[in-house]
Formats: C-alpha cells, sequence, structure tokens
C-alpha cells in the first residue's frame, strides 16, 4: 500500500501524487470515481469503457452519476 499526503485547496481540489497516477495511467482530463465508506475516502480510476462494466455501470449510467455529482456539489458550494 502506498500512502502519501495532499493539501486539499480551499475549492476542496487535491493532486495526486505523480507517482500514483502514472501507476494507474491517469491523464489529464481523466474521471475517477470518489467513494467514501465507512469513514474512508477511496479514489478510483476510471480507464476505460471495459473498467466501468466491470464495475457495473454504462457510460450512460456513469455520466448520470456524474451530472448528479456535480449539481449536488454545485448546490452545496452555495
Amino acid at each position: 500500500m502506498v500512502e502519501k499526503i495532499v493539501k486539499v485547496t480551499n475549492k476542496g481540489m487535491i493532486s495526486i501524487p505523480a507517482g500514483i497516477r502514472k501507476k494507474h495511467k491517469i491523464k489529464d482530463g481523466d474521471y475517477i470515481i470518489v467513494t467514501e465508506e465507512n469513514g474512508e475516502i477511496k479514489i478510483i480510476p476510471i480507464e476505460s469503457e471495459e473498467s466501468l462494466r466491470k464495475k457495473g455501470l454504462t457510460v450512460e449510467e456513469f455520466r448520470e452519476i456524474y451530472k448528479k455529482s456535480r449539481k449536488e456539489d454545485l448546490e452545496l458550494e452555495r
């Protein structure tokens, strides 16, 4: 397991350390899934349509989840 400490910006953003981004092939513009369970936050890279299917999601379902998530975030920021 790799553990890194990152700082949260005033807009709630974090930077994923370069070594972790390289290992998981996370590039600028890629999407990730952020989940919270039992007090832990998990960041799960989405590499392809195939990886979405393995998680039981279609691309359209992912887009809907993303839109809903963004809408909720914007409402919380008000």
